[in-house]
């Protein structure tokens, strides 16, 4: 089964100052150690190089030098007439768009959703979608023993 990370999981990451830093880590780097493929919209990783611009800009970006190279498998979802066709009608509660995008591949999928976005844990639990905070999926795959 495939799993549904929000950007917002790797920008924590790489963010020292963000309170989610330490789950994100955890959770990224478990997922990479088994191997384990995240799945996000392609929008999604420009979400990610846009806050890990802005980071260095601060001077707080920390973690992995990217030189060309993805650290983690990504599956990127492209955007285009088959994604519409196939998510445009998914049945969930107003969410912004970007966010919409994220709930509505894990909803018509019935994938499990990672994020730490509180707007996005209540609509994609109204949905009836598997919603984990990078700290409770870790958690769950442990206790469950699986990837």
């Amino acid at each position: 089964m495939k799993l549904i990370v929000d950007s917002c999981v790797f920008i924590d990451a790489f963010d020292p100052q963000s309170s989610n830093h330490l789950a994100a880590i955890c959770l990224l780097t478990h997922l990479r150690d088994n191997n384990r493929l995240v799945t996000m919209p392609a929008h999604g990783w420009f979400e990610v190089q846009c806050a890990l611009q802005k980071l260095t800009i601060e001077q707080r970006f920390i973690g992995p030098q990217i030189s060309g190279v993805m650290n983690y498998p990504i599956e990127l979802v492209h955007i285009d007439k088959q994604f519409i066709e196939k998510y445009a009608m998914a049945d969930i509660p107003y969410i912004k768009a970007a966010d919409h995008i994220y709930v509505a591949i894990a909803k018509i999928n019935n994938w499990p959703l990672v994020t730490s976005d509180a707007r996005m844990i209540s609509v994609a639990g109204q949905a009836g979608i598997r919603i984990y905070e990078p700290a409770a999926y870790l958690q769950e795959v442990t206790k469950s023993g699986t990837p």
